[in-house]
């Protein structure tokens, strides 16, 4: 079978799943079928982490409601060594800059302002716990985030056959290491850009390092200055995962010829289809598992 036949065939198969939405097939179709020529040894992964690797909604386990997962930013919230002050600060910043983010009204220029204050804030606080090392790996395992379903086989799949994989996320680095490492889920071809802490002598959290990543900003960071740009230096091409217009930015640090882009659509879908469906080469609608990524790999050799 031709390459652009396996495309097309592999574009049905991708559709008769429900949760999967591809509102340019002739576009998609065209970058699978260059992603599948050229094979696993010229792709990389970019993918943000919260609520695209891990879930957005989980179930209380008390109540049986649907809430948010926690953030890389929100676990150190749910950490019992944490002061009441500290808590009450961190559901304060919430509260003012979320509704901010999701302002469908606003500009992400008239956003930015607002983010930078809201990740200074969270990290002044969180710096003001004097966190060691020991506590992030207390407070990843206390806080329980779901990772998505279907994550685990992708990681094996890049571990197994040398596909780099960049974690690239506006949370917490460290967090979200000790997360996977947790969970077994943290490779020798992994790698996190993300914002890292900063230790003293007695691997005491003092600040964070620069420059400070939040939503929005994901495009200026050069990824060529990294030691993780020597394993995708002759790697044209890039799926893209995320679950927010403002991750699209993430493969604008690094030369590619292709990024095909997938996007999690995980609430207010309505509203948010019309702008995910002219943004992303195939949307994943209803905070669903992983299995279109796993599909799509077990087309390319």
């Amino acid at each position: 079978m031709s390459k652009s036949l396996q495309a097309a065939a592999l574009v049905e198969r991708l559709l008769l799943i429900p949760t999967v939405r591809i509102h340019n097939v002739a576009q998609a179709t065209e970058k699978l079928q260059k992603i599948i020529q050229d094979g696993r040894s010229k792709l990389h992964f970019i993918s943000d982490f919260d609520m695209t690797m891990s879930r957005h909604w989980v179930r209380n386990k008390d109540t049986d409601a649907l809430e948010r997962n926690a953030s890389s930013h929100g676990i150190p919230a749910k950490y019992d060594k944490m002061t009441p002050e500290y808590k009450k600060e961190t559901a304060r910043i919430y509260n003012t800059y979320y509704p901010i983010e999701i302002d469908q009204t606003m500009t992400y220029d008239e956003k930015v302002p607002y983010m930078m204050k809201w990740w200074t804030e969270a990290h002044a606080s969180l710096v003001a716990q004097k966190l060691n090392k020991t506590d992030l790996r207390i407070m990843a395992e206390q806080a329980r985030l779901e990772i998505r379903p279907g994550v685990d086989k992708i990681l094996v799949d890049c571990k197994e056959t040398d596909i780099p994989f960049l974690v690239f996320s506006a949370g917490i680095g460290n967090i979200i290491e000790e997360i996977l490492k947790g969970a077994n889920m943290f490779y020798d071809n992994m790698h996190i850009v993300s914002n890292m802490m900063v230790f003293d002598d007695n691997d005491v959290c003092v600040d964070f390092k620069e420059p400070l990543i939040h939503v929005f900003n994901k495009s200026e960071f050069q990824l060529e200055t990294s030691p993780y740009y020597k394993m995708i230096e002759e790697r044209g091409n890039v799926i893209l995962m995320g679950d927010s217009l403002g991750d699209l930015q993430m493969s604008k640090g690094v030369k590619h010829d292709l990024c095909f882009n997938i996007g999690f659509l995980n609430h207010d879908i309505k509203s948010l289809e019309p702008s995910y469906f002219n943004a992303f080469d195939l949307v994943i609608e209803g905070d669903a598992n992983m299995n279109p990524v796993i599909e799509l790999l077990k087309h390319i050799e």
